[in-house]
């Protein structure tokens, strides 16, 4: 018998047995999958009204609104509380008007304070506010002062 030179035989896979494999896979993976609750399930207990008088004692804490006049020349000129034409305090003591009405008769709760500068005022010194309204140093260590502060809607 005679052999051929030089020639190999290849060998061609048969995809089938792969494919009846895959969709047994699908098959067992859709049969054993578990349907979980939708997430965020709103179907809440809510407390029954025994606790409603307790709630009504607590006082939201204060809002302290301050206004930033600016100069012309974009400066600052002045911090007003309350109104355009309130009580004007210096830079320097905002720290302590702030620190005087966190502890002072809101029973120790951290006020709401609001800038509302004017829209040409300087960004430095609206960020020397916001400095002076969210804390100060004292002996070394960072004194908290208010924690919620915005931006009037002007």
């Amino acid at each position: 018998m005679a052999r051929k030179k030089g020639g190999t035989e290849e060998v061609k896979g048969d995809m089938t047995p792969m494919i009846d494999m895959v969709f047994q896979l699908l098959i067992f993976f859709i049969l054993t999958l578990k349907i979980v609750d939708a997430e965020g399930d709103f179907n809440m207990k809510m407390p029954l009204q025994a606790g409603v008088n307790q709630q009504a004692d607590i006082e939201p804490p204060e809002t302290i609104t301050l206004f930033l006049n600016a100069q012309s020349n974009g400066d600052l000129a002045s911090i007003t509380i309350g109104s355009k034409t309130g009580t004007k305090v210096p830079l320097g003591e905002l720290s302590n008007l702030i620190r005087g009405r966190v502890g002072g008769t809101g029973g120790g709760s951290d006020p709401t304070v609001e800038l509302a500068p004017d829209g040409h005022l300087k960004y430095a010194y609206v960020v020397q506010v916001l400095g002076a309204c969210s804390g100060r140093m004292k002996d070394g260590k960072i004194e908290k002062l208010a924690s919620k502060i915005k931006f009037a809607g002007l």
